[in-house]
């Protein structure tokens, strides 16, 4: 046992050691990066005031759901492929999902898709390339998170109706139900703009993120929207945000996703170094001195006596 528990401590201390490398060095580039399997739907709910044609717009509750799905056979291992939609409806009749524009109840306001192509570890768009078909409008910013580890700084944010990346400022940190997040915010007004069909106007919108920063999802979404045509006809006022079930669930969401990257990234690489490093020091001083005592015994081992 003596000669084997040497041997053993400094093999179990290597392995530590190794598997805290491969943490520190590997594991953030595996486990940081959007995974291929994303397809979720975020409930939303508000009020707006919509033209229905008279004087006045026609104001009341509303819904919205934005789904994104990762196309996994278009990504790979660097970019990923992201097919998005956004319904907003009026809030009426037990609506519980997306109507289309033949609902006989006309509660549909607006249906939107697009397509994006995104880097796998900043969320950044990229150039579409071979990813999606040569018509596809090229998108540029943020989409639907930010990057691993946000920084406080101000990000590029992709908005539809400006058709172009709106910089969100960080504003500072709060906190969502004990989960800490960065707040960004981007105010923005365009004119002469495509408001909704053929019509053109002002549009004026404020969009507030909160953010988890290691991971970079987006807890809640708070929108303010002004869409206003050209002959001064006010088409639509918006007030929109996450549900509070749907903020609940981004919340929890996230407190696990910190937890794995908490074990693989933080307390394996500790535990792996602190545990590893001392088990092959004493390892090595238990062979050093084994070896020292196997050689005094040899020096010390009697001489045959040699007769006269």
């Amino acid at each position: 046992m003596r000669k084997v528990l040497p041997v053993l401590l400094v093999t179990v201390g290597s392995f530590l050691v190794v598997v805290a490398i491969v943490a520190l060095t590997w594991v953030p580039g595996q486990v940081e990066r959007t995974p291929l399997d994303t397809d979720n739907t975020t409930h939303l709910s508000g009020t707006a005031g919509v033209f229905s044609g008279g004087d006045t717009l026609d104001e009341g509750p509303v819904l919205a759901w934005s789904g994104n799905a990762v196309d996994s056979k278009a990504s790979d291992d660097d970019n990923v492929v992201f097919n998005t939609s956004l319904c907003l409806v009026h809030d009426e009749g037990g609506i519980d999902s997306c109507v289309d524009d033949t609902d006989p109840e006309g509660r549909l306001i607006s249906a939107e898709t697009s397509q994006f192509v995104a880097d796998r570890h900043t969320a950044m768009t990229v150039d579409n390339g071979d990813y999606l078909p040569a018509d596809a409008p090229q998108l540029e910013g943020l989409q639907n998170k930010w990057p691993f580890n946000a920084e406080k700084k101000t990000y590029p944010v992709w908005d539809d109706i400006v058709g172009a990346a709106v910089d969100a400022d960080y504003l500072g940190e709060e906190k969502i139900d004990g989960l800490k997040v960065y707040k960004y915010e981007y105010n923005t007004t365009a004119d002469g703009v495509l408001l909704v069909g053929d019509i053109t106007g002002t549009y004026t919108a404020t969009y507030t993120f909160y953010i988890e920063p290691r991971t970079g999802s987006i807890i809640n979404q708070v929108v303010h929207q002004e869409r206003v045509a050209d002959n001064d006809t006010p088409l639509l006022d918006l007030d929109l945000a996450f549900t509070d079930d749907q903020v609940k669930k981004n919340v929890d969401d996230a407190n696990e996703a910190l937890s794995t990257l908490r074990l693989l990234e933080d307390i394996v690489p500790v535990v792996g170094l602190a545990v590893g490093i001392p088990l092959i020091l004493i390892g090595l001083a238990l062979l050093f001195i084994a070896r020292r005592n196997r050689t005094g015994t040899r020096a010390a081992a009697p001489r045959e006596s040699v007769g006269a």
